[in-house]
């Protein structure tokens, strides 16, 4: 019970990781915060958080049943999930200063974009299904199809904290008309601990491996 509790703590500490990517939808949700207000903002970051559960609920059941008929191959599968991990938190720390870009000009009006646009938007990203697969493969040991509708579930949770936490932060800028520096500078270093938390998840692997 105790091992599954902390794959759980792990899925929600993953799913708050995977949205600290500043992209798009990152920029989606701030700006809607700051131009659009409270609400439309909440609306757009519980669409994103929601495509983030559907990606996790694919990845985690298709894994799953996967995995379960590869058992032969456990060591592998941990071995390639740790690499693709590693490769993704590089990419989120790279892309933190390419998308800087894209915060310096959040505060320029965007197109009010609700629920529904941020979810179809937000699951057009493949980078996250890539993520959470790998994660899953990380999970190997304590699988099964129950569990990973849990870990889903967890996923979600972080996702809609950061997505909350971008919201509040624009709609905050706005009326208390927060310095620009602050609105750009804080999601981009979120991103970068982000990718090397990422990193650290796949260096872990490597060492329960070696263990």
């Amino acid at each position: 019970m105790g091992d599954k509790m902390m794959e759980v703590m792990k899925a929600v500490l993953f799913g708050l990781i995977l949205s600290l990517t500043v992209g798009p939808i990152a920029i989606l949700v701030l700006g809607n915060g700051i131009h659009h207000g409270y609400v439309t903002a909440m609306r757009s970051a519980i669409g994103a958080a929601l495509a983030d559960y559907c990606y996790a609920l694919i990845s985690f059941i298709t894994g799953t049943l996967l995995i379960s008929q590869l058992d032969a191959y456990h060591y592998q599968i941990i071995l390639l999930s740790s690499w693709v991990l590693i490769f993704m938190g590089f990419y989120m720390m790279y892309s933190a200063l390419k998308n800087t870009r894209l915060l310096a000009n959040v505060h320029h009006p965007g197109k009010k974009l609700g629920f529904r646009s941020t979810f179809f938007l937000t699951l057009a990203n493949p980078v996250a299904l890539i993520a959470l697969s790998a994660f899953i493969g990380h999970s190997i040991d304590q699988l099964n199809l129950l569990f990973a509708m849990q870990l889903a579930g967890a996923v979600f949770v972080g996702s809609l904290i950061i997505q909350c936490i971008l919201a509040i932060s624009g709609a905050v800028s706005r009326s208390t008309l927060m310095d620009d520096d602050e609105v750009i500078t804080f999601p981009f270093y979120l991103q970068v601990l982000g990718g090397l938390i990422i990193c650290l998840f796949g260096v872990s692997n490597f060492v329960d491996l070696a263990g």
